[in-house]
């Protein structure tokens, strides 16, 4: 242990030299005195670094989220199969019946109460429709969205509020929710699995209190459409479903 301090004396001494200067003779180093002086400067440099996380820890951890999320679609793709095949069978018992007492709408207040979100307020914040769709926070994990030939993207925008005092998980992804879009023109579709992290279906994230983040339903309407006059979310979670007018 001595040994190695007294090493590191002599390493220092050398550098002092160096940086000081002896007269004006810059001194001569062998390879070994260069190779000394350079670890040195390498050991102090990783003693004093106060960087204990790096990019490729975060990548990891974004990689871990990226896979729970992916499988995490694939079961509510599922889901959603069967509640296309239930809808395409209470349509069919419909018609046969010669029509049935129509759902009235909820408010838009009432989509936290249904999905379980105690502590946030749900607020509807416009639609858009456009071929491709992107968040607009730049971001290497977030690939552009784009539509199917020959047909527009409706892009349904909610605002996500926490109206506690303090901070929060809004946790709409553990819930198995299940999101249909329709609406006047023939607008009228399941929400698709789009992966996108600020999709509202697998919302999972920690929002200060007073704070409010956006998120989106998409789904895919002809492209003939460029305007979508009243629009009504259906929610479904179980046996429970419900029926809310955006606009």
């Amino acid at each position: 242990m001595k040994m190695k301090y007294g090493m590191k004396v002599m390493i220092f001494c050398a550098v002092s030299c160096l940086l000081t200067g002896c007269g004006n003779v810059i001194p001569e180093l062998t390879e070994e005195e260069a190779s000394l002086i350079a670890t040195y400067a390498a050991d102090a440099l990783l003693d004093n670094s106060r960087e204990d996380v790096s990019r490729l820890m975060d990548t990891e951890a974004e990689t871990q989220r990226r896979n729970e999320l992916a499988a995490k679609v694939e079961d509510l793709k599922k889901q959603q199969a069967i509640e296309e095949e239930e809808e395409k069978e209470e349509a069919q018992g419909t018609e046969g019946s010669g029509g049935g007492s129509a759902v009235s709408d909820e408010s838009v207040e009432n989509i936290a109460g249904f999905i379980g979100l105690d502590g946030f307020q749900v607020s509807y914040d416009g639609y858009e429709i456009k071929k491709s769709y992107q968040t607009e926070e730049e971001s290497e994990w977030e690939p552009a969205f784009d539509a199917s030939p020959g047909k527009n993207l409706l892009i349904v925008k909610l605002k996500v509020t926490n109206i506690s005092e303090y901070p929060a998980v809004a946790d709409v992804m553990s819930k198995n929710m299940l999101f249909s879009i329709s609406g006047e023109g023939g607008i009228n579709g399941m929400a698709l699995m789009t992966m996108l992290l600020n999709d509202f279906a697998y919302a999972q994230d920690e929002i200060g209190a007073g704070e409010s983040r956006q998120y989106v339903l998409i789904t895919q309407i002809d492209e003939s459409i460029t305007e979508a006059g009243s629009l009504r979310l259906q929610m479904k979670k179980g046996d429970e479903r419900m029926n809310v007018g955006l606009q």
